[in-house]
């Protein structure tokens, strides 16, 4: 039950993540470019988090159904990469991906420790 719970909160994260760097794009592209033709680093970055939010909202749908704790593990790292990448909009949602991977690790591992008997 851990497991889907943190599964479930990563999803909405990484689809609020993906509004956020929509935004944080669309002020990059439009803004960015009007107050410098030539400055391109605020959209690289919504792209970049736009990337992110993506492969986020794939990995927490496959730990969804995994069956494997590493994906788990492996959607928290993701988290913590979209931490480190992010604009200070996308942050929070990103750090939210990863207590998600977090806990569908810990869920699923106690589930495989103490055979099949998940968390209440």
């Amino acid at each position: 039950m851990l497991h889907r719970i943190g599964a479930i909160l990563a999803i909405l994260a990484s689809l609020w993540a993906l509004i956020a760097s929509g935004i944080s794009l669309y002020l990059g592209a439009d803004v960015g470019v009007q107050a410098d033709p030539t400055e391109v680093t605020v959209a690289g970055l919504g792209w970049l988090e736009t990337g992110v939010a993506l492969i986020a909202l794939v990995v927490a749908a496959i730990t969804l159904f995994g069956k494997s704790p590493y994906i788990g593990l492996a959607l928290a790292v993701i988290g913590v990469i979209g931490v480190v990448v992010s604009s200070s909009a996308n942050i929070a949602f990103m750090a939210t991906v990863a207590v998600g991977g977090f806990m569908a690790f810990m869920g699923r591992r106690h589930a495989q420790r103490h055979r099949g008997k998940e968390l209440p």
